[in-house]
């Protein structure tokens, strides 16, 4: 049996990757000839247990897969995907000599969605292999916007619930017994729903960030700014927030630092870092935002001598698909959105978050950001 050499096929072409398994050597290379102009990403088996390890190994978003190969057959290469949850979805064509009605109706039952017969026609098998990638593709962003609505409801009808109770309960306090209060009593119950309203503002402005970036209607519009003025205007608006805990909020700012950025991005991650900070450092804490030049970058840490984490927690909050809070140090409430969004406009912005967190000494949270070139400020 001729071997194929890798090189051949596994070109990186594209964003979609095709998994082509038969055990004629110059069955592949036809098919590859046909599909590598159309800008995919293609390998190969040239038995079924390799294919099987390759599945394993990396996801695809497309199988061909020949029925009548020696050892393991295609129908048990088939079999053996559709069990698996991370290729049961994956969409596979049969290629196949075989053109009886019962091969066929074995195919469709064991989990294929088509099947393509040789000798190959060039116009028919682009066609279909078209076909199922932009079905595929489909149902992936089904299921995105799926996860996507569950979620809000998710959060709408927990996270939400909370802030929006206070306000409407400390709102019925004054309104009866407004007249028994003393002026501090008004004046506490008066923060509290500022700042109950102060939460509810910053989780819808987070939902909604969140929600545009999963459904890709949120736009990436760098440009050239002074980093300074971004972080002392965040800095002041987390003020109330702190000043709620008798927090200190210090700045160790290198001035002069010009970026290129999206602003609105920025904004949004540098305002959930200091919040971040400021709802899990003790009270009379202190949180200090830093910001210095290095080579090519611009580096943001913000710093708290708060509650700090395991690594266990580290790595987590990494993960930036998952959604896990705890409460704050005077038992804020929250969602995790914050972090999430923060993780993925940090990305968005050719950086990446660095946490590093003792317990019981406090974190720091950096990222950078490139920094604007000479000549475009």
């Amino acid at each position: 049996m001729k071997e194929l050499k890798k090189i051949d096929l596994e070109q990186n072409f594209g964003k979609h990757s095709i998994l082509i398994v038969d055990d004629v050597a110059k069955n592949i290379q036809l098919v590859a000839k046909f599909l590598t102009h159309e800008g995919y990403n293609l390998f190969f088996a040239q038995s079924g247990e390799s294919a099987i390890k390759q599945i394993e190994a990396r996801t695809f978003d497309l199988i061909l897969l020949d029925i009548m190969m020696p050892g393991m057959d295609g129908f048990e290469v088939c079999r053996k995907i559709k069990i698996q949850d991370k290729s049961k979805d994956i969409p596979v064509i049969f290629l196949t000599a075989k053109t009886d009605d019962e091969a066929i109706v074995k195919g469709f039952d064991i989990g294929g969605v088509d099947y393509i017969t040789k000798p190959f026609n060039p116009t028919e098998l682009i066609a279909r292999v078209k076909t199922h990638l932009q079905l595929r593709s489909r149902e992936l962003e089904l299921k995105e916007l799926n996860n996507t609505k569950d979620t809000l409801l998710s959060v709408i009808s927990h996270d939400l619930r909370t802030p929006f109770f206070n306000i409407m309960s400390i709102g019925e306090l004054l309104l009866k017994n407004y007249k028994n209060y003393d002026e501090k009593e008004i004046m506490d119950l008066i923060t509290s729903m500022i700042e109950a309203s102060r939460i509810s503002h910053n989780l819808l402005e987070n939902l909604l960030n969140w929600t545009r970036v999963q459904t890709r209607r949120i736009l990436f519009e760098p440009e050239n700014f002074l980093l300074d003025d971004i972080i002392r205007e965040n800095i002041l608006f987390a003020q109330p927030q702190a000043e709620n805990k008798e927090i200190a909020c210090k700045e160790e700012i290198e001035t002069g630092i010009w970026v290129y950025a999206d602003k609105n991005m920025l904004n949004t991650i540098i305002r959930n870092v200091i919040a971040n900070a400021i709802k899990y450092t003790n009270r009379r804490g202190e949180i200090c935002v830093e910001t210095k030049k290095k080579k090519k970058k611009a580096i943001i840490r913000v710093k708290d001598n708060g509650v700090g984490m395991s690594v266990e927690k580290v790595q987590l909050l990494l993960n930036h698909t998952t959604f896990k809070t705890t409460p704050g140090t005077e038992q804020e409430s929250g969602s995790g959105f914050g972090l999430v969004l923060a993780h993925e406009f940090i990305e968005k912005n050719q950086g990446k978050l660095n946490i590093e967190s003792t317990e019981g000494k406090g974190s720091v949270f950096g990222f950078s950001i490139p920094l604007a070139s000479a000549a475009s400020k």
